[in-house]
Parts: C-alpha cells; sequence; structure tokens
C-alpha cells in the first residue's frame, strides 16, 4: 500500500514537471515569434507553423495568443488570412471587451472578412475595434492598422468625404516615418480624385520625404510611383517620366514590376519618347503585370504598333487586348459552365461504358434484344439530357433572381442610407440655426444690459456734486468766453475721482485693449459717455469752448487706431 502511494506521487510530479515544462517552450515560442514579427515576418510564421495535433493541445490562452501571433504575420507576409478563421474566432471569443487584445482579434477579423468581400461584416469589426482601442490611448499601431483598413473600406466603396477623415485620423496615430508616409500617400489619393492639384503633390512630396526617412526602399519606389501617377493625371509629363524612371530604380527586386514597367513605357510614349525603350518596358510589363491591367498595356503596344506602320502586328495586341476583354467578362460563368461541361461529359462516358459493355453481353445472345435495349438506353439517354438541360436552366434562373434580389437589397440599403444621411444633415442644420438664434438673443441681452448699465451710471453721476456743478456753469452766459468760469484743478480731480469710480470696468476696458492712452483721454471717453454736452465737457477740462476737444478727439483717435494696427 506504501509504494502504492509513492508511485502515485511520482508520476503526479513527473506530470507537473511536463506540463511546466510545455508550458515553458510554448511561451519561449510564442516570445520568440513575437521579437522577430516587425523586421522578419517570415521566420515567425514558419516558427507558428505548428501541426494539428500541437495546436489541439494548446491551453484556450496560449490559443487565442497563437492564432493573433499567426494572424500577425500572415498579414505582415500579404498572404490569405483565411486559414487564420477559425484560430481568429477562438481569440475573438476568448478575450473580453476591456482587454486590448480584443481589438487586434477585431483587426484581423475584419481584414479577413475583406478578403471574403463581406463589406458589412469588416465595417462592423473594424468599428468595434476603434471602439475598444480608445481605452488604450498608447496603442497607436494597432488603432492606426484599424483606421487603415477602415478608412480604404470607405474608399472602395464611394465614401470618400468620410475615407478622408478616417485617413487624417490615421496619420495622427503614426509612430514611424513609415507609417507617415503610407497615411499620407492615402490623404493625396483623396485630393487626386477630387482634382485638388496643389494639396496632391503636397501631401505626396511629403509622403515621399517620410519614406526616405524611413529608408524603405519599397515604400520610396512607391511614394515616387504615385507621384508618377498623379503628375501624369494633371498633364505634367517630364515631371511624371522623372518620377517613374526614379521608382523602377528603387522598387526591390523581389516585388512585382508590372505597373511600374507599364507607367514608364506609357509615359515615354505619351513624351515622345524612345520608341524601342517604350516597347521593351511594356513588353517586360505584360511578364508581371495581372490580368487586369493587361488591357491598358496590350492597347499602349497597338497603339505603337500602329504609329509604325506594323499593322499586323498591331492587331496581334488587339486580339489579344479582345480575348482578355471577354475573358474577365465571362470569366465566371465560363468557369461554371465548365464545370457543368465537365460533368456532363463524365457523366456520359461513364454511360457510354455501360452501353457497351451491356453491347457486349447482349450481343451474345440476339441481336434483336439488343437493338431493342440500345432504343431504350437512347430514349433514356435522350430524357435524361432534357432533364439536364431543366436543370441547367432552372439553376440559370434561380441565380438570376438571386442576383436581382441581391442589387434590388444593395439598391434599398444605400437609399435608406442616403434617406439617414439628409435626415441627419436637415437635423444637425436645424441644430446650427437654434444655436445662431441663442447667440444672438443673448449678444441681444448683452447690448440691452450694457444700455441699462449705462443708463444707471449716468443717473448715478448726475446726483453727484460735481456734476450739478458742470451744469450750473454751463448755462452761464457771458459776452465774452473768457469770462466764462469753469471748473478749478481741485473740481477736475474730484471729476476725474468720481467718472474712475463709477465707470471703472469701461476704465478698464480701455486700458486693457489701448494702454497708450492717458488718463485725461479715458476721462474724455468716460465723458462722452454721459448725457453731458460737448460745452459741459469742454468745461470739465477747464476749457470755455469746444474747439480743443476736437484736438483731443483726434489725438485719442490715433492712439486708439496704432493698437489696433498692432493686432
Amino acid at each position: 500500500m506504501t509504494n502504492l502511494k509513492i508511485t502515485t506521487a511520482l508520476l503526479t510530479v513527473l506530470l507537473l514537471l511536463s506540463s511546466c515544462s510545455h508550458k515553458s517552450e510554448t511561451g519561449t515560442l510564442f516570445s520568440h515569434a513575437d521579437a522577430l514579427m516587425e523586421e522578419y515576418p517570415d521566420s515567425p510564421l514558419r516558427l507558428l507553423d505548428l501541426p494539428p495535433e500541437e495546436i489541439e493541445e494548446l491551453s484556450d490562452k496560449e490559443c487565442a495568443r497563437y492564432a493573433l501571433l499567426l494572424a500577425h504575420a500572415t498579414d505582415k507576409c500579404k498572404l490569405s488570412l483565411l486559414p487564420c478563421d477559425s484560430l481568429l474566432n477562438v481569440a475573438f471569443k476568448y478575450y473580453d471587451d476591456d482587454e486590448k487584445e480584443k481589438a487586434v482579434a477585431l483587426l484581423y477579423k475584419g481584414r479577413l472578412a475583406v478578403e471574403m468581400e463581406k463589406v458589412k461584416e469588416a465595417i462592423s469589426y473594424l468599428q468595434e475595434g476603434l471602439t475598444i482601442i480608445q481605452n488604450f490611448p498608447k496603442e497607436l499601431k494597432t488603432k492606426n492598422l484599424l483606421l487603415s483598413s477602415l478608412g480604404n473600406i470607405y474608399f472602395d466603396a464611394g465614401y470618400y468625404d468620410e475615407s478622408i477623415g478616417v485617413y487624417e485620423a490615421m496619420y495622427q496615430c503614426c509612430t514611424t516615418n513609415l507609417d507617415k508616409s503610407i497615411a499620407l500617400n492615402n490623404i493625396s489619393t483623396y485630393y487626386c480624385l477630387i482634382d485638388e492639384k496643389d494639396s496632391t503633390l503636397m501631401f505626396q512630396r511629403k509622403a515621399l520625404n517620410y519614406a526616405i526617412a524611413s529608408g524603405d526602399s519599397l515604400q520610396i519606389a512607391m511614394s515616387k510611383h504615385n507621384l508618377s501617377l498623379e503628375f501624369d493625371g494633371f498633364d505634367e509629363l517630364d515631371s511624371a517620366l522623372f518620377y517613374a524612371q526614379k521608382a523602377l530604380i528603387e522598387l526591390p527586386q523581389k516585388e512585382n514590376h508590372g505597373n511600374y514597367y507599364f507607367n514608364l513605357g506609357d509615359l515615354l510614349l505619351k513624351t515622345g519618347g524612345n520608341k524601342d525603350s517604350a516597347r521593351y518596358y511594356l513588353n517586360k510589363s505584360l511578364e508581371d503585370i495581372p490580368i487586369e491591367g493587361k488591357t491598358s498595356c496590350l492597347k499602349s503596344l497597338y497603339n505603337l504598333e500602329k504609329e509604325n506602320g506594323d499593322y499586323k502586328t498591331a492587331n496581334i495586341y488587339l486580339e489579344k487586348q479582345s480575348a482578355i476583354i471577354d475573358s474577365l467578362y465571362h470569366m465566371e460563368q465560363s468557369t461554371e459552365i465548365q464545370q457543368l461541361i465537365y460533368e456532363y461529359n463524365t457523366k456520359m462516358q461513364v454511360r457510354e461504358e455501360q452501353i457497351r459493355g451491356n453491347r457486349i453481353v447482349r450481343s451474345t445472345t440476339a441481336g434483336f434484344v439488343f437493338a431493342c435495349l440500345l432504343i431504350i438506353i437512347i430514349y433514356q439517354n435522350r430524357i435524361n439530357r432534357k432533364k439536364q438541360l431543366q436543370r441547367q436552366y432552372e439553376q440559370s434562373l434561380e441565380q438570376t433572381q438571386n442576383k436581382l434580389s441581391s442589387l434590388e437589397a444593395t439598391i434599398e440599403n444605400n437609399q435608406l442610407m442616403i434617406d439617414l444621411l439628409q435626415q441627419e444633415r436637415s437635423n444637425l442644420k436645424q441644430e446650427h440655426e437654434n444655436k445662431e438664434q441663442q447667440i444672438k438673443e443673448r449678444e441681444q441681452a448683452i447690448a440691452d444690459l450694457k444700455k441699462e448699465k449705462q443708463k444707471l451710471l449716468n443717473w448715478l453721476f448726475t446726483q453727484s456734486n460735481i456734476y450739478k456743478k458742470v451744469i450750473t456753469l454751463s448755462k452761464q452766459i457771458v459776452s465774452d468766453k473768457k469770462e466764462m468760469k469753469v471748473l478749478t484743478t481741485a473740481e477736475q480731480e474730484q471729476l476725474k475721482n468720481t467718472i474712475f469710480e463709477l465707470y471703472n470696468d469701461y476704465i478698464s476696458f480701455l486700458h486693457k485693449n489701448y494702454p497708450k492712452l492717458t488718463e485725461s483721454d479715458l476721462l474724455f471717453l468716460c465723458l462722452q459717455e454721459t448725457s453731458l454736452e460737448p460745452l459741459s465737457i469742454a468745461i470739465c477740462f477747464g476749457y470755455s469752448d469746444t474747439h480743443p476737444l476736437n484736438q483731443k478727439k483726434y489725438k485719442i483717435k490715433e492712439r486708439m487706431n496704432e493698437e489696433e494696427s498692432k493686432i
């Protein structure tokens, strides 16, 4: 019994040590892959290529982290995310909405949805990811990637005004020169689309400067290539040709050169350059350019040979172009028909083999029986063929109806979105008008209160002894102005103190905005706000007529204008 307990304890310890060793190895593998991710994404992708049985042994936490690392490495290597679908679902369910890893999982779920052409799902994932990442201000890289994917979806869908807002927010999240170059490339593309030449070239040049600062040769080549395309779009062909040549020099050898060769060859044709060089680059482009771009390349070659008088070669290029256009147009339908024909031919071959076998067997018995059987088989074959054609027709009809329903739903959704946006614009306009009205009402109320305040101040001034003295002096009747009595120096000081006390707020405002005004200037401006006549104001300053006041007004106006010109 004692030996059994000791054996059980030893087995338990061995199992615990084995489990700890497995977790330690897994953690080391993940940490090593994460460290290599940014500079050498190919290496983590190889490290994370685990067999299914090892993946099944991972805990939920390890599997969730493994999913994010694998998706990151796959995305960095520009490969399809489809193999990561089920693993991303594990991470999506494992992490909570208050964890930054959930935002990363939503990022790759969104990019996977874009790859699967599920745009609505992609937008939903990315917007949810942006909501979560707002709680993590330091996670700018993840926010940058979320905004980049969302902006590209808006742009591809034709919502250009929404996309530029996202791209500008993306630029604010950039922490490296490479990220800034990518964001500015997107912003430049928007301005090129709306035909804003100055903004387009300004942002694209900034993108190129950041690309050069980053030292990334691919980004430098892309920025120069984009500059070439934009100069071409604005009919500045010499500049377009210059940047096309520079872009081709910068492009790394491992990258696809097709579009770069085509751009350079096409520009050589437009600028009247060396036609042999143009022909060389256009033919080189055909080797690497995707099938969608081959039509433009073949058209340029057609025009080139046509100008040279080589109509035979030109027609060959024209026929190739037509063949590619037809191929692209009928590719999906042709693939389905090809599959149906292949299935039908296979069935027919099987059926014919059966017929041959039956014919050989029955030929030994009697020709009559064979003939009857052959007639039955032929008749049955015709019936099957009719049924097959009927099924094909029904399938085609069903597919057409499905496509029609899908288009109607898309149109309805777009109309609903338009109505929603129009309603939102109307609400914003109404809200703006209401706020403008409130501002006007408040401004009017303030103006009324200022008038009321001024009346009260004027009334208080009229109750002072010095005011009464001024009024008394202003009513004196004399034949000679020199005999007119005015305020004494002491009375002027009393007036100044009274005015400065009552109109303290107004004086503070004047002193703040026009510091060069003297106390005499301030007193004069305050007296103008009272109910005193010009002659009464002149008496306040010791003058027997209003002539000196006009000079004083002029000097005050000069000082105030001088201060305003500085502002």
